[in-house]
């Protein structure tokens, strides 16, 4: 089976969440990116902070989960 993900969705939380991208709590009440598909043999979910969602889009796609920064203005102003 190959590889596929369903567009983002934006989504406002219920719950309190943890990003999968930076580990970070998502807030109830906080808009979040959520996203599934299927890669490298397994279904996921993520879950993240819109930041987080744009800063892994603006690298190939492919991160480990739980283990990056959350995004600032300053780093993204760092960056360029």
């Amino acid at each position: 089976m190959s590889d596929f993900y369903k567009p983002p969705e934006s989504r406002m939380a219920r719950k309190a969440h943890q990003c999968t991208y930076c580990a970070e709590e998502i807030d109830a009440g906080a808009e979040y990116v959520h996203q599934t598909g299927f890669y490298d043999g397994r279904w996921y979910t993520n879950k993240m902070h819109p930041e987080c969602f744009a800063d892994m889009c603006e690298g190939d796609g492919e991160f480990t989960p739980y283990s990056n920064e959350r995004p600032t203005f300053d780093n993204k102003e760092k960056k360029q």
